[in-house]
């Protein structure tokens, strides 16, 4: 059986949901093709749901302009997708506070990272041990300082994709799931994806945006991309049904030879995201009794409250990264056909809307000066030198 289309996409997460609804409403006829049994099973599902301006490492450097783009981008973007889905996903806008528990941690902050967020177009406020407790009456007493990163927001990345399930329903996407693409080919005319039992989808492009695993479909990609194992679980604090902090909080805590990075995100429904574990280049996404207790123990460090609420879900995700933890996007074949949009690493919730933009206008071969910019910076084919802190996890995605 053969199907045709102006755009075949592969993957069904966040990210290329994202470009099937920018690139429906630009009046192509796209196909979305997903090897699962629903979209959003993956690294999406998995999410903590943190859109992050300076939190992970690699939103301090190069990537930067973009990140900020996509964070200007989202409010507009959600009011969008609630207006096509009818389903509105609460923001928590209240930012993050990223605390030190020793006068060590407090030092790296203060002499290593704030230089960074000064220089990043975000703003960022010290704290006070004190202040952070105003904040947030329930971090550890141990607390020592730390700083609010007031432009972050939170989701729940579940929410979000269905919101952007019902946005591809009502938008017309052709969605087949349960679908595994087994290659790509390109020519002059266009591009043909084979589909395991032989049907194929014949398209004037392909877009690959399948997470960990684009480099199975796009064979240039498999010696720079890696998945990232992380682990969390949700907890649920004792008669709330609004959300139980008002700002996600993150810390690097060492101790006994180990270093761990709580990261908890509350939920709007009285829920806490709680996290999350980082084994690099694992690529089994499996939780496991080891990876929960060790959560457990640091986020227990960090709000000891959190120990003795109720735990509702516990899951393992796969992010996808790539060498130098900075996306890929941009065309990846000598016909121009095939076109790259994955290795987000922790960054795809929060880079969903600048990507779908991104890859139209790599579609469209036009770009003003901020877009050419970070295509740029995105290019399949640059040089990946690895982030010189790429053993710092990103928290927004097990």
């Amino acid at each position: 059986m053969r199907e045709t289309c102006d755009v075949a996409i592969v993957g069904g997460g966040v990210i290329g949901c994202a470009i099937a609804h920018r690139i429906r409403s630009e009046g192509r006829s796209v196909v979305l093709v997903e090897a699962a049994s629903q979209l959003g099973l993956g690294a999406s599902d998995a999410a903590m749901g943190g859109i992050l301006t300076q939190t992970e490492s690699s939103c301090l450097g190069r990537l930067s302009s973009v990140i900020k783009h996509s964070r200007d981008l989202y409010p507009a973007w959600l009011a969008e997708l609630a207006g096509i889905s009818g389903v509105e996903v609460p923001v928590l806008d209240g930012g993050d506070i990223q605390v030190a528990l020793d006068d060590e941690e407090m030092t790296r902050l203060e002499t290593e990272i704030l230089p960074q967020w000064e220089a990043s177009p975000f703003r960022v406020e010290q704290l006070t041990a004190v202040e952070a407790r105003s904040l947030e009456p329930l971090l550890s007493e141990a607390v020592v300082g730390g700083f609010l990163l007031p432009d972050e927001l939170a989701l729940d990345p579940r929410e979000l994709m269905g919101a952007l399930r019902r946005t591809m329903e009502r938008a017309g996407v052709a969605v087949r799931v349960e679908t595994r693409a087994l290659r790509v080919e390109s020519g002059p005319g266009g591009a043909r994806l084979e589909l395991r039992g032989g049907e194929t989808i014949h398209a004037e492009t392909v877009v690959v945006a399948a997470g960990h695993l684009s480099g199975l479909l796009l064979p240039a990609l498999d010696a720079v991309m890696l998945p990232i194992k992380g682990e969390a679980y949700n907890v649920r604090r004792p008669g709330f049904t609004t959300y139980p902090l008002r700002h996600h909080v993150f810390a690097e805590i060492s101790s006994g030879g180990r270093t761990g990075y709580p990261y908890l995100v509350p939920r709007h429904d009285g829920r806490l995201a709680v996290g999350v574990t980082y084994e690099e280049g694992v690529g089994d996404p499996t939780p496991t009794a080891a990876g929960r207790d060790e959560i457990a123990r640091w986020a227990a460090t960090l709000m000891p409250a959190v120990a003795d609420w109720p735990v509702e879900r516990h899951w393992a995700g796969l992010r996808p990264a790539s060498a130098d933890h900075i996306p890929i996007i941009g065309y990846v074949d000598d016909h121009r056909r095939l076109v790259a949009a994955t290795g987000h690493a922790g960054l795809g919730i929060t880079l969903a809307p600048a990507t779908a933009e991104l890859v139209s206008a790599v579609l469209d071969g036009r770009a003003d000066e901020e877009i050419a910019r970070s295509l740029e910076i995105c290019r399949p084919d640059r040089a990946f030198t690895p982030l010189r802190t790429a053993s710092t996890p990103a928290p927004t995605a097990p």
